[in-house]
């Protein structure tokens, strides 16, 4: 089980989790990997890979509720660019 520093940072991994878990199971892919993006204006996506059956490799973006962007703002951890875009 995991332990969330605070509410907040558990209502916005519930919420990854949830998003990534529901196209997974939907789609019949294995996750790769996710990260949030911060876009341009200033809203956030999240951003993950998804391999299906073992072929190739593909992205996904689902744009982040605003509820979480203050959260993002105060603890955005992942420093990312938001045109990055690599595939490891």
């Amino acid at each position: 089980m995991l332990e969330y520093l605070n509410y907040q940072q558990e209502r916005f991994f519930t919420w990854c989790d949830n998003v990534v878990q529901d196209y997974i199971d939907r789609e019949g892919t294995m996750l790769k990997k996710w990260r949030p993006r911060k876009n341009p204006d200033g809203s956030y996506d999240l951003i993950f890979y998804v391999v299906a059956r073992g072929e190739a490799v593909s992205k996904h973006a689902v744009p982040v509720p605003e509820e979480f962007h203050e959260f993002l703002e105060q603890e955005y951890f992942i420093n990312h660019s938001p045109d990055e875009d690599e595939e490891s």
